[in-house]
């Protein structure tokens, strides 16, 4: 074993492990999607290219610096092409621990769309945990363009609709929080889809909004998006 993958061993598992269940779940399809985990305050953990989430294992598991150096990786593997805007969104966002790209079915069905309904407020649980899901404009896959598209945005929240692309999901809290985040939200999608069918969906007011920084406090919950970045909850949706 490399010391890299003895050091992080119960990291690298976590790791393969949330690939696994992203496959399971049916949020990535073929060899699409790609997480990552940050380590240390100069590495992360990332998973391989060309390689299926369901069949990513322990030994696939690539370790970069924060600026794409490859630490490791085992013969015949290399880090996703995507690590540009792994490495950018941890160098911006240093509360970030956990960071999922993955291609739910409704929460892409909105990105493919551009429908920013999303960044909108409509149940108390992902407006606390999450925040909006913003929409970040498209850029082609594997591009530095891609990664400095989500400068604008990534301080306000912790989920991200990527037009004609994807979701992603970060979190401060790591790699398992950030799928449980997008679980969340992609129900939160389903379920306005449904409400669409019956007639639309009530979004809570600005006040309700407001009042919901109480629960942050009684919680002990952050605010969502970059620490310090956001004074008041209300402020960062969409009414």
């Amino acid at each position: 074993m490399h010391a890299l993958q003895e050091r992080f061993q119960q990291q690298i598992q976590e790791l393969a492990r949330t690939a696994n269940r992203l496959a399971d779940l049916g949020y990535v399809t073929s060899q699409g999607g790609n997480l990552s985990m940050r380590v240390e305050e100069d590495a992360l953990l990332i998973t391989p290219t060309k390689v299926a989430k369901l069949d990513v294992r322990f030994e696939d598991i690539c370790v970069i610096t924060l600026q794409g150096n490859v630490l490791y990786a085992a013969p015949g593997r290399r880090p996703t092409g995507e690590w540009p805007f792994h490495t950018r969104i941890m160098r911006n966002r240093p509360d970030v621990r956990g960071i999922i790209h993955a291609h739910p079915p409704a929460l892409t069905g909105f990105a493919t769309a551009g429908i920013n309904a999303l960044a909108k407020p409509y149940l108390p649980e992902p407006v606390l945990e999450v925040g909006p899901m913003v929409m970040v404009p498209y850029a082609v896959p594997l591009s530095e363009e891609l990664a400095e598209n989500f400068d604008h945005y990534i301080h306000r929240s912790n989920g991200f609709l990527m037009e004609n692309h994807g979701a992603l999901m970060v979190s401060p809290e790591g790699i398992g929080r950030a799928l449980e985040l997008l679980e969340m939200m992609e129900a939160t999608a389903r379920s306005l889809a449904y409400a669409a069918v019956l007639g639309g969906a009530k979004t809570l007011s600005r006040q309700d909004v407001a009042d919901l920084e109480e629960v942050l406090r009684v919680r002990n919950l952050p605010m969502p998006g970059l620490p310090g970045a956001v004074e008041h909850l209300a402020d960062i949706f969409e009414f």
